[in-house]
């Protein structure tokens, strides 16, 4: 006779969105777990059928510094908009050789009265030249932005779910 195997306590409903979402450092250290997930399914989403792609991965995401950079000039630069930067790691497979890049972005996301929204992006990629230095690039509709905002709506939408079931309004 089989021993039936039982959990010691009840599972825990994963959470995407941290209870206090206003709390930026808190917001971002979440979203640096579920980042890479969300951007895979955006490399995915971004495939086009019958062409040749770079297969490639996003493993890891981390390193999330908050000290703004100073700048005047940008347009989009306001006092509310903060500016966060992170690392990722992305396996790319070309060939029959496996290649780890870091990956660097520089983000700039403002919160309004209902949520935090991305509002400009620029990336860089680690060079695989060393004698070319990486180059910022806009990266606001690249595979990394579209993965952000779909995690901050879904943030957004579990936070709503969460009020309405404690019956209060944010």
């Amino acid at each position: 006779m089989k021993e039936e195997i039982k959990p010691t306590e009840t599972p825990k409903k994963k959470s995407t969105c941290p209870e206090n979402s206003d709390n930026l450092e808190i917001l971002v250290a979440a979203l640096m777990l579920d980042l890479p997930s969300y951007v895979n399914r955006e490399i995915q989403r971004d495939r086009q059928p019958n062409k040749d792609y770079l297969k490639r991965n996003i493993v890891i995401a981390g390193r999330p510094e908050f000290e703004p950079l100073p700048i005047d000039d940008t347009p989009f630069l306001q006092e509310d908009i903060n500016q966060i930067f992170l690392t990722t790691l992305e396996r790319q497979y070309r060939d029959s050789q496996v290649v780890e890049l870091q990956q660097f972005h520089w983000l700039f996301l403002r919160q309004n009265q209902t949520q935090w929204e991305l509002v400009n992006m620029f990336s860089i990629e680690e060079s695989l030249l060393e004698n070319i230095p990486p180059q910022p690039e806009e990266s606001i509709n690249g595979v990394f932005a579209r993965g952000i905002r779909a995690w901050l709506k879904g943030c957004y939408f579990q936070e709503k779910a969460r009020i309405i079931e404690e019956g209060g309004s944010r």
